[in-house]
């Protein structure tokens, strides 16, 4: 950390300073890498930066280059919605399996059951339980999608915002 600390202040009075160029002294003590304005070691290794003058470069790079980023927020969101499109996803095929399930659950109709369900043969009764299956769990799979079209379009607003 000290040395983190050694290296920003040796590059902060680069910033700082004035002159065109400043020379800075790497030094490995211990095996560690260590930045210094003075030599630290017999073996330090001179390192000459530029001053840049940062102001100006970031002015003429906004000039010039559009920002096309998608800000933090927007990737957030975007990470949400898919997590959202997933679960609405599972809940769609949990809805068709329990369809299934209780379709082949009508599937062994017996006539005692059909007749007290007032129906004249095993094929009508089996008929009318299946349009009430379907008439339970369409609207359920039809929101579920309307919503993930709605997320999917959501997300598709996000990515397109500059």
């Amino acid at each position: 950390m000290t040395k983190l600390i050694l290296l920003l202040c040796c590059l902060g009075a680069c910033t700082v300073s004035t002159a065109s160029e400043v020379t800075i002294y790497k030094c490995t003590i211990k095996g560690v890498p260590t930045f210094s304005q003075t030599p630290c070691a017999k073996d330090a290794k001179v390192i000459t930066l530029k001053n840049v003058n940062i102001m100006q470069t970031n002015a003429s790079k906004s000039e010039n280059t559009p920002v096309t980023d998608t800000s933090v927020d927007d990737y957030l969101e975007m990470q949400q919605i898919e997590r959202d499109i997933v679960q609405l996803e599972l809940k769609i095929k949990q809805y068709q399996q329990e369809y299934a399930q209780k379709k082949q659950q009508v599937g062994y109709m017996t006539q005692d059951k059909a007749n007290r369900l007032g129906a004249d043969s095993i094929a009508d009764a089996i008929a009318t339980e299946t349009a009430a299956l379907k008439q339970r769990f369409d609207p359920q799979i039809k929101q579920a999608q309307q919503q993930i079209a709605a997320l999917t379009q959501k997300k598709q607003q996000l990515s397109q915002q500059p």
